[in-house]
């Protein structure tokens, strides 16, 4: 059995309504993946002194975007979307992106943010049957994906939401692990903007094959997390 997507409304101006108001809640904060108890190393790079500031921090992000595992996860959620309603395909992408996990603290973010993440979406019925998907573990960038698509997120937007809910989640963690101010944060936020975008141009005309990273600093962080001695985010 194949879910069909959720009917999209549209307004007098032609706006897509019901997908957009679904997508606001899917990539809330107030969301239950548990987004906030993970810092994707960011933790340990605050401790070594290499984000200190707010400048440090945009372009730790950024860099995580074009060339790191935030860009990795855009493709994969690019994947699952373009694997539509295949769920063979969509498994096959979620087993694939466990396997390019770069640590073990990287994997268990992603795998138990992915599963608390379609948990909540059934709520909107926007999966399949679970026996459909018995044995699979879900990243959450596939599972973002997954979702979106089925309740009729378009592919651009699908992109930005999934990349902004990552770069919020890590600038909400470096607000109190710095610590900056809410208005350093904010303009974290607008400064990434067009790097985001960037990245979700340059993801399209991206496959599966194009996943790797090269900021073995990030990579080498979320390592090093695991033995942190004083640790307030999981990862």
């Amino acid at each position: 059995m194949v879910a069909t997507a959720i009917p999209m409304a549209n307004d007098g101006a032609g706006t897509q309504g019901l997908a957009f108001l679904q997508l606001l809640s899917w990539v809330s904060p107030a969301f239950p993946t548990g987004g906030y108890a993970y810092s994707h190393g960011l933790e340990w790079a605050v401790e070594q002194g290499y984000v200190h500031n707010v400048a440090a921090l945009m372009a730790w992000v950024e860099t995580l975007l074009l060339h790191g595992s935030l860009g990795n996860d855009l493709i994969l959620l690019n994947a699952a979307w373009l694997a539509g309603d295949d769920n063979a395909r969509l498994a096959e992408i979620a087993e694939f992106a466990c396997a390019c996990a770069s640590s073990r603290e990287r994997y268990e973010e992603t795998i138990y943010q992915g599963e608390a993440f379609l948990k909540a979406a059934h709520v909107w019925q926007a999966m399949p049957p679970k026996a459909e998907f018995e044995g699979t573990r879900w990243p959450l960038p596939v599972a973002q994906g997954m979702v979106f698509y089925k309740g009729g997120v378009a592919q651009r937007q699908a992109l930005l939401a999934g990349g902004y809910a990552a770069i919020a989640a890590l600038v909400s963690a470096a607000v109190r692990l710095v610590p900056l101010g809410q208005t350093d944060g904010l303009r974290a936020l607008e400064g990434l903007e067009c790097a985001l975008i960037a990245a979700a141009n340059k993801v399209q005309k991206q496959t599966l094959d194009d996943i790797g990273s090269a900021c073995f600093a990030s990579d080498l962080a979320a390592m090093h997390h695991e033995t942190q001695e004083t640790r307030l985010f999981r990862t």
